[in-house]
């Protein structure tokens, strides 16, 4: 008996060290890979350079599509196909402007156009007027009814004056880091970023982006009837920069704009002051764009590591990030380290030879930045739609979802979305990378971005806690978005720790627990 309990035991230990060695194993192959053969730098170059900017609906966005199924392809990734997401989304391009104000003196004026506004008809020159608010349209066609036939209209308030005395580019403090894990209920002010709130934001999204896309269409269409030339407007990016985010008119049946320029708040302040002292500055411009209607480009990038386990292949674990992008720079940190990342980590899992059980799949979504068009739309057909309580049969194949959205800074962690249950899961995936500090959990919610629709789903969706450091005071939306502002370190350790944490899910004996 003795002898059979200490040949049992001696069987069991060999048992779990060999579990702990292949573990171990599997990592270290993922460590080689991705710190001593990464390609992320490589990739984010690739789709920021020679293929941004990725705006939806264009053939820019469909091109750098097709550079990023091929490059799947071609690492030997199992499935990669296109999944259309919408119909009716529109393509807009720019192929040259230019922005000056010739009296009283001459200033180039730092200016990038909004999406999907007109061209004008050659370069047009016009008195500047200022318009501050259009919130109450009725006092303002009260004011300026047939005084705007040949003007440039000035909209918005002054920004406010900024000496520039605040960091730039920040990482988070153990402070917050601290702060943020301390958290018992997941809707809080967030010490991470701005408050998560309790919304029912995919319920209400339509609604939400509709009635703030749509704001502006009567304004729009006033200044049309009116005969005004064009509308100059800033955001307090400072300094010098550029901040053309706020156009929303996508779709083919929406008002489009007279041509609506974003410029520097250091052009709108001087511009501002010379009306101030009835001094009328006149404005030169030109704005020559395309506009056009081609679906086919309107595309998500999916594609598969198969799973080699027989019963648990048809289970996934799921990874993403939106490929699209804003128009004035290449999309390097939004989103083109999200998507060059979990590219990247496709590629270290294969390249690894590491053969997870389940399914690991990627999805690179279109028109994110036009209110998750492509992720709702691949969500409504695999998992069932927003306003019925019915779900396919897909939602419960699904272990997790883990996305990419908050820039190029490293990851520091996950926002678990309030599913207590994951914690001690993920607290033993990331314990080999606590000398890299990736691995802080906070119970707390983040929004906006497409982790929220699986989250919605009662899918266990994830979005990445990373460092902050130029992403919301210099490129986000901005004519400097660009490699410039993505660390290499940063990028491969987002990319490594990624694919050990999806490898490890994927090799669970079980599912990642759901939120009840």
């Amino acid at each position: 008996m003795k002898i059979f309990s200490k040949i049992s035991i001696a069987f069991l230990l060999i048992g779990w060290s060999a579990i702990g060695q292949t573990k171990s194993q599997a990592l270290s192959k993922i460590n080689t890979e991705g710190f001593q053969k990464s390609q992320v730098m490589r990739l984010i170059s690739d789709l920021s350079d020679v293929y941004g900017p990725r705006l939806t609906g264009t053939d820019q966005y469909y091109t750098a599509a097709e550079w990023a199924k091929t490059t799947l392809e071609n690492w030997g990734v199992d499935k990669v196909y296109f999944e259309n997401y919408c119909e009716d989304c529109m393509g807009w391009e720019v192929k040259s402007f230019n922005v000056e104000m010739t009296e009283p003196a001459y200033m180039k004026i730092q200016a990038y156009p909004y999406a999907w506004t007109e061209s004008s008809d050659g370069v047009q020159i016009g008195d500047l007027i200022w318009i501050e608010s259009y919130t109450d349209l009725e006092k303002v066609k009260t004011q300026w009814s047939g005084k705007l036939q040949g003007k440039t209209i000035l909209v918005g308030s002054v920004p406010e004056q900024n000496m520039l005395f605040e960091v730039l580019s920040t990482r988070f403090t153990d402070d917050q880091i601290a702060e943020a894990e301390k958290s018992i209920v997941p809707v809080p002010n967030n010490p991470l970023g701005p408050s998560a709130g309790d919304m029912d934001l995919i319920e209400d999204l339509e609604v939400i982006f509709e009635s703030f896309m749509r704001k502006d269409d009567a304004f729009f269409s006033f200044l049309k009837t009116e005969g005004a030339l064009s509308i100059l407007g800033t955001t307090p990016f400072f300094p010098g920069i550029v901040h053309p985010s706020g156009s929303y008119n996508f779709r083919e049946s929406h008002e489009k704009s007279v041509p609506y320029f974003a410029i520097s708040p250091e052009s709108f302040g001087k511009l501002k002051r010379l009306i101030d002292r009835e001094i009328n500055p006149k404005i030169k411009f030109h704005l020559d764009s395309e506009l056009y209607l081609k679906p086919e480009n309107n595309v998500n990038i999916i594609a598969e590591i198969t799973g080699s386990d027989s019963k648990l292949k048809d289970e996934v674990v799921m990874i993403g990030a939106h490929f699209d992008s804003w128009h004035p720079a290449s999309g390097a940190t939004d989103n083109g380290a999200g998507s060059a990342v979990m590219m990247e980590v496709m590629r270290i899992i294969k390249a690894s030879g590491l053969k997870p059980k389940r399914t690991i799949r990627i999805a690179l979504w279109g028109g994110e930045e036009q209110g998750y068009l492509g992720s709702m739309a691949y969500a409504e057909n695999h998992y069932g739609k927003v306003h019925e309580t019915s779900r396919k049969k897909e939602v419960e194949k699904i272990s997790a979802y883990i996305n990419m959205d908050n820039g190029a800074g490293q990851m520091r962690g996950l926002y678990l979305q309030g599913n207590e249950a994951v914690k001690p899961i993920f607290e033993e995936m990331l314990s080999p990378y606590e000398h890299l500090d990736v691995n802080n959990l906070t119970i707390q919610n983040t929004n906006f971005t497409d982790h929220d629709v699986f989250d919605y789903y009662k899918i266990p969706g994830f979005q990445i806690i990373q460092d902050k450091l130029n992403y919301s005071t210099v490129t986000h939306h901005t004519n400097l978005d660009a490699l410039e502002y993505v660390p290499e370190r940063d990028m491969m350790i987002n990319a490594t720790v990624i694919a050990a944490l999806v490898y490890q899910i994927a090799e669970r004996e079980s599912r990642l627990p759901r939120e009840e």
